[in-house]
C-alpha cells in the first residue's frame, strides 16, 4: 500500500504555498506598463516641453506610466553655484539609447523604426505619445509590484519586489532594476521661465540594484520573484539636499538592458516617527526679507512630522509685538510632507530688522509649534532721480528691464538693447513714501554676467549712492527700494517753477524764476529725447513731433540740484 498523498493534494499544497507567498503582484495576465526614461538637463532649452509632454502621458495614464528623468550629457553640467543633478548612471544609459538630442526619451527601451532618434531606443519627444500608446496595447509576460518603506531614524529604505511570469520571457535570464527618484526639486532650468525655482519631478538618484539590475534566473511561465533590497540613503546626492517625503521607488524588469517588459511605482511609507499628530513649524520663506511697506504676507512652511495625515490646523501669528492675527488651515499632508502657507497681510509698525512670531495649535508634540524669525525692512532713500546704470552682455536680445511702482504701474522700462553696450538712463520718481521694484530679465536664463560678457547694473540715487547692483542670476532679478517722506527738492521749487499744460498736445509752457537751469526729456525707455537752457520767464518746450505717451524731465539747477517731472503728450 502506498503512502504517497494523491496528485491533486500535492498540487494543492504548493498552490497553497505560492499564494501564502504572493502578496503585492498579480498573476493574472496584464498588459505593460511604461518606464519612460526622459534624458535631459538644466541648460536645454526644450527639455521643459518634453517634462511637460511627459507629465501630461503619466496624467492620462498615472497607474501605468513611470517617469524617469536622467540628467546627463552637457546641457547637465552645472555653472558655478548651480545644482549637480547628475548622476554616476546616466551617462551609460543615455549611451546606449543611441541619443543625438535633447531632450530626448526611451520607451521601454524599444526600438520604434519610425521613432528612433539615430537607429537606438531614444526618440525625440514629438514620439513618446505614440510609443506610449504602442506599449499600453502590448502583453506582458511578467508582472511586479513594489512596496518600500524608510525608518527615519537611520535614513535605511526596505523596498520589497514580487514578480511573476504570466508567460516564458525568451531570455534565460532578466534583469530586476529598483529605481529611487526625487520629486519637487527647486533649481534653475533653462527655458523654464521660472529663474532658479523651476521644479524639478522625476529626478533619478540612485539605481539600487546598479546600472543594469539585478539577475533573475528563473523566467518561465509561474515563476515567482520575490526579492528585498535596503539602502541607507544619503543626506544629499552631490550636494543636492534629500526630502524623503518627495521620493519615489520605480522597478522595472527588462529582458537584457534593453526591452523593458513592466514596472511598477511606489511611494514609500515611514516607520520610526515617535508621534501620530504632530505639525512643525519649519522656517518662513525670504519673500519677507527686503519688505518694503508697513504690511506683509508671511509664507511659513508647516511639515507633518507624525504618522497620521495633517488635516487642519490653525495658525497665530504677529510682527514686532504687534497685533495678533489666525489663520485656519484645511487639506491633506502626508507623513513627513511639507506645504508653503501663504498668511493673510498683517499691519505692523516697521524696524531695521522686524521680529515675526508664529505658532500653530496643540498637538502631540508641542515643541516645534512655535517659533520667532526675523527679516530685514527694504532701504529707503530720499531722491527725486534715480539713474539706472546698465552694461550689456553679448546677447543683449535677450534682456529687458522695468521698474514699477507697488501698484505694478510701469514708470521705465526698455527691451531694446544692443550687445555688448552701456546705457545709463535717468528717471525720475513721481511719486515719495512709495515703494519701488527693479526687475531685469533674461530669457536665456543666464543672466547677463559672466559666461557671455562682462554684463552688470547698478541704480544710484541723486547723489551717486548705490543702491542695487548686480547681474549674476539666472532668467529674473527682482529688488525692492523704498524711496522716503523726502522725495526730492520739488516743494521746495514748487512756486519757483509752474508748467503748463500738463498733459498736452505736445506743447508745454515752463514759468519760472530760476536763473541758468537745464532740463533733459526722456521717454519711458530711458531714451534722450530733447535738452536745453531754461531761462527766468517765460519757457516752451515742443514735443509735438514726439509720439504721445509718456516722458519724464530733469530740471537741473545752476547749485547742482535736480528736480523731476513728468509730462504726458496726448
Amino acid at each position: 500500500m502506498s503512502n504517497k498523498p494523491p496528485i491533486i493534494l500535492v498540487i494543492f499544497l504548493f498552490l497553497s504555498s505560492f499564494v501564502d507567498a504572493q502578496t503585492i503582484v498579480s498573476t493574472s495576465p496584464e498588459n505593460k506598463k511604461i518606464i519612460l526614461e526622459e534624458y535631459t538637463g538644466i541648460h536645454c532649452t526644450y527639455c521643459p516641453d518634453g517634462h511637460e509632454i511627459a507629465q501630461s502621458l503619466k496624467d492620462a495614464n498615472p497607474d501605468n506610466v513611470f517617469i524617469i528623468n536622467i540628467h546627463t550629457g552637457g546641457y547637465a553640467t552645472p555653472s558655478s553655484g548651480e545644482p549637480d543633478f547628475r548622476t554616476s548612471f546616466g551617462d551609460a544609459i543615455a549611451a546606449q539609447s543611441n541619443l543625438t538630442g535633447y531632450p530626448s526619451g526611451s520607451v521601454n527601451r524599444q526600438y520604434f523604426s519610425n521613432l528612433t532618434m539615430n537607429g537606438g531606443t531614444a526618440m525625440g519627444r514629438g514620439g513618446w505619445s505614440s510609443a506610449t500608446s504602442q506599449v499600453l496595447n502590448q502583453s506582458a509576460y511578467v508582472n511586479l509590484g513594489v512596496e518600500a518603506s524608510i525608518n527615519v531614524q537611520n535614513n535605511e529604505l526596505t523596498v520589497h519586489v514580487e514578480g511573476y511570469y504570466t508567460g516564458d520571457s525568451p531570455q534565460s535570464t532578466n534583469l530586476l532594476n529598483v529605481v529611487l527618484t526625487q520629486n519637487n526639486t527647486l533649481g534653475p532650468q533653462t527655458g523654464g521661465g521660472m529663474g532658479s525655482n523651476y521644479n524639478h519631478m522625476h529626478r533619478l538618484v540612485h539605481m539600487i540594484t546598479g546600472q543594469w539590475g539585478f539577475e533573475i534566473s528563473t523566467t518561465s511561465s509561474g515563476s515567482f520573484v520575490n526579492e528585498t533590497f535596503t539602502y541607507t540613503i544619503p543626506s544629499d546626492y552631490n550636494g543636492v539636499d534629500v526630502n524623503l517625503s518627495e521620493l519615489n521607488v520605480i522597478a522595472f524588469i527588462s529582458e537584457t538592458q534593453q526591452n523593458i517588459i513592466s514596472g511598477a511605482e511606489y511611494t514609500p511609507t515611514f516607520d520610526g516617527l515617535e508621534y501620530s499628530n504632530d505639525a512643525a513649524i519649519l522656517g518662513i520663506e525670504e519673500n519677507l526679507n527686503g519688505n518694503c511697506g508697513d504690511s506683509a504676507s508671511p509664507v511659513v512652511v508647516i511639515q507633518n512630522s507624525g504618522y497620521d495625515n495633517l488635516t487642519n490646523f490653525s495658525i497665530e501669528y504677529s510682527i514686532n509685538n504687534g497685533n495678533t492675527q489666525s489663520h485656519n488651515w484645511s487639506g491633506s499632508l502626508g507623513s513627513l510632507a511639507s506645504t508653503s502657507i501663504e498668511l493673510p497681510a498683517i499691519n505692523y509698525s516697521p524696524s531695521d530688522t522686524n521680529s515675526i512670531n508664529i505658532t500653530i495649535s496643540d498637538d502631540d508634540n508641542n515643541q516645534n509649534n512655535s517659533n520667532d524669525f526675523y527679516f530685514n525692512q527694504s532701504s529707503s532713500y530720499d531722491t527725486a532721480i534715480v539713474t539706472l546704470n546698465l552694461v550689456t552682455d553679448n546677447y543683449a536680445s535677450e534682456t529687458s528691464w522695468q521698474l514699477t511702482d507697488s501698484s505694478g504701474y510701469i514708470i521705465a522700462q526698455n527691451g531694446s538693447l544692443s550687445n555688448a553696450s552701456t546705457y545709463s538712463t535717468e528717471i525720475e520718481i513721481p511719486t515719495s513714501d512709495e515703494c519701488y521694484t527693479f526687475t531685469i530679465n533674461d530669457t536665456y536664463g543666464d543672466g547677463i554676467c559672466c559666461g557671455y560678457g562682462l554684463g552688470s547694473y547698478s541704480i544710484t540715487d541723486d547723489s551717486g549712492n548705490t543702491i542695487i547692483s548686480g547681474g549674476e542670476f539666472s532668467s529674473v532679478d527682482t529688488s525692492t527700494f523704498r524711496v522716503g517722506e523726502t522725495l526730492g527738492i520739488n516743494s521746495i521749487y514748487e512756486n519757483d517753477l509752474n508748467i503748463f499744460p500738463n498733459p498736452s498736445n505736445g506743447v508745454f509752457n515752463i514759468k519760472t524764476s530760476l536763473n541758468n537751469s537745464t532740463y533733459k526729456i526722456y521717454n519711458l525707455i530711458g531714451q534722450h529725447v530733447k535738452s536745453g537752457l531754461i531761462k527766468n520767464g517765460a519757457n516752451l518746450i515742443d514735443l509735438r513731433n514726439s509720439i504721445d505717451g509718456v516722458y519724464f524731465m530733469t530740471i537741473q539747477t545752476e547749485n547742482g540740484e535736480k528736480i523731476g517731472y513728468k509730462l504726458i503728450k496726448n
